[in-house]
């Protein structure tokens, strides 16, 4: 206890200090939602880690929608990059918690992109959303375009301890996220198939 010089005990602080209330306020309005915060930040990491994953092993791919065998003795099986894209990210999601999305034809959705080559004076074309191919004798001339795989995915991150009575996205509620990932495309002749 420490007094003053008249004898008399200080109470300013000691008062607020002591009451449950101050460490109840504390724990309700400030850590559970930093917590939360932490947690849909950490999730909104997973769903761009799935969608990053689903877009290194697609650009990998011999094709861009045909299964392919490789003539060995097993006959291994590859299957194409929109196919290999929603494989990996459907896996990716499975391993983290908290990380969802309806899966769909488009999401996680698959697009090659043919970017022009400046000063190739080529003109730009279109982008194709997959699961269509660009098709026979569509191939881009790498000397004019470069051929990119996009992956996007429109997800949804939950808090680690939702709040009914509330509904701040991401705080209280799962937050919705949109995001998308590019990486070059390998084998550009086997974007027609």
């Amino acid at each position: 206890m420490v007094k003053s010089r008249s004898g008399r005990r200080k109470t300013k602080g000691a008062m607020a200090a002591e009451y449950v209330a101050t460490m109840y306020v504390l724990f309700l309005f400030i850590f559970f939602p930093v917590l939360n915060l932490g947690a849909c930040g950490m999730r909104a990491f997973f769903l761009w880690f799935a969608c990053n994953q689903a877009t290194m092993l697609a650009a990998k791919a011999k094709t861009f929608n045909t299964l392919v065998y490789v003539p060995e003795p097993s006959g291994t099986p590859y299957p194409g990059a929109f196919a290999t894209a929603q494989a990996r990210a459907a896996q990716v999601r499975g391993m983290f918690p908290g990380v969802n999305w309806t899966t769909t034809p488009t999401n996680p959705e698959v697009r090659i992109i043919r970017a022009v080559i400046p000063g190739s004076g080529a003109p730009a074309l279109p982008d194709i959303i997959g699961p269509t191919p660009l098709g026979m004798g569509n191939i881009p001339d790498v000397d004019q375009y470069v051929c990119s795989l996009r992956v996007t995915i429109n997800g949804q991150v939950d808090p680690l301890i939702p709040v009914p009575w509330f509904n701040i996205q991401g705080l209280t509620s799962p937050m919705f996220m949109r995001v998308s990932s590019e990486a070059q495309f390998e084998n550009p002749p086997g974007l027609q198939f």
